[in-house]
């Protein structure tokens, strides 16, 4: 990239074991994450952020060959990988989860350039286990964004759950954030310029109160209509950015 210009890769849902599949026969969820890796490999991006959703089952005999796939994959990345977790990596916090005891990644924070990103445990921030890690989860969220420079000039929060699917006024389901008016006051607070997020499995371009709101279908599969699946790059400059898909093929 030109001096001041960078980019990163943004791959949802990988959701390897989702077609029961163990290895990288043809159509398979492996093959297409490993397409994307090597996408990513040849084309000069800086870094992987991955948004959730890695892997099909958290807690099962699945659950040891998936995470051992995965880190295959990873392992021909030649970039830093980041990356938070969703609903397909633990579940109760109390209970013990094979991911994360691999030492995979739940959340993360990074600087580069006048570019500060954020991966936050959505699973947690959106209240599934009570308003205890709710809030703690809220309380990092905002600790984190409070230590942002006042020079940084775009900021990224990458969460596996989008706000919402096809409006705010929407009903509350499983897919969004209820407590989505309270996090986009906070992001406005921050003067957060985009939120990017994956567990829909479709493609979705929002702005809402001025914040871009960028969902991907993500590597597995495409869920809500027939879509072809890819992942995101997104290239920042001085004084912007810019997010474009890169298809990986069909389930």
């Amino acid at each position: 990239m030109n001096d001041g210009v960078f980019s990163f890769a943004f791959i949802a849902d990988s959701q390897i074991g989702m077609d029961r599949a163990s290895g990288g026969r043809p159509g398979s969820d492996k093959e297409r994450l490993d397409r994307a890796i090597a996408y990513v490999n040849g084309s000069g991006v800086d870094f992987v952020v991955f948004g959730g959703d890695q892997i099909e089952n958290p807690g099962d005999e699945h659950t040891d060959l998936q995470l051992d796939v995965l880190q295959e994959s990873l392992s021909a990345l030649s970039v830093p990988y980041y990356g938070v977790v969703g609903n397909h990596e633990q579940g109760d916090p109390l209970k013990n989860w094979k991911y994360i005891e691999r030492g995979l990644p739940v959340r993360f924070s990074l600087s580069r350039r006048n570019t500060f990103v954020l991966g936050i445990n959505a699973w947690w921030l959106r209240g599934e286990f009570g308003d205890r890690y709710s809030q703690k989860e809220l309380d990092y969220l905002k600790t984190q964004l409070s230590q942002v420079s006042p020079d940084c000039s775009h900021r990224f929060v990458v969460m596996h759950w989008p706000l919402f699917n096809c409006h705010p006024l929407e009903e509350d389901t499983y897919w969004n954030m209820s407590n989505r008016n309270t996090l986009i006051d906070l992001f406005k607070r921050y003067e957060v310029s985009c939120v990017l997020s994956g567990h829909w499995h479709q493609d979705i371009d929002a702005r809402w109160h001025g914040i871009s709101l960028v969902t991907s279908v993500g590597t597995s599969g495409s869920l809500q209509y027939p879509e072809e699946l890819s992942f995101k790059i997104v290239t920042v400059f001085e004084d912007g950015w810019s997010v474009r898909r890169v298809a990986v093929g069909s389930s």
